[in-house]
């Protein structure tokens, strides 16, 4: 389970990120990144570099109950550094496993605008952004 409460699980197909805005400046996931590698942990050997993960695509496939899952709790899907390429054999994955539900947000909502000009959204994506203030931001 996660300790994320508004979701079951956290599947990480990708890690890593970069500054984009003021609400980055405290960043979780950075923080937590750093941490695992000093720890060794499988997968973060590059710290909080964009690094996409092959070997986690499949993680939702193998598991048959009904999950909430929080797409890269530990990224940003649509980070300029992640190739569209990649992006779609995660919607793949996402495609396959129909009985989950896939949370996905976003400080790029423009990169995710893109990404879905002539895709359709798979029907068990719920697709946000992260807004931090009144005023408007696109990038």
């Amino acid at each position: 389970m996660s300790n994320i409460e508004w979701t079951e699980k956290t599947w990480n197909p990708v890690t890593g990120c970069t500054k984009i805005s003021a609400g980055c400046k405290y960043c979780y996931a950075e923080t937590l990144s750093k941490r695992l590698k000093s720890m060794g942990v499988n997968g973060y050997q590059n710290g909080f570099a964009i690094t996409c993960h092959e070997d986690r695509l499949n993680q939702p496939l193998k598991r048959k109950i009904p999950t909430m899952y929080f797409v890269n709790s530990m990224s940003d899907l649509f980070h300029p550094r992640v190739p569209f390429d990649f992006i779609t054999q995660v919607m793949a994955t996402i495609r396959h496993a129909p009985h989950h539900t896939y949370q996905i947000l976003t400080k790029r909502p423009k990169v995710m605008q893109k990404y879905f000009a002539n895709k359709d959204v798979p029907k068990n994506a719920w697709l946000g952004t992260s807004v931090e203030n009144n005023q408007i931001f696109i990038g």
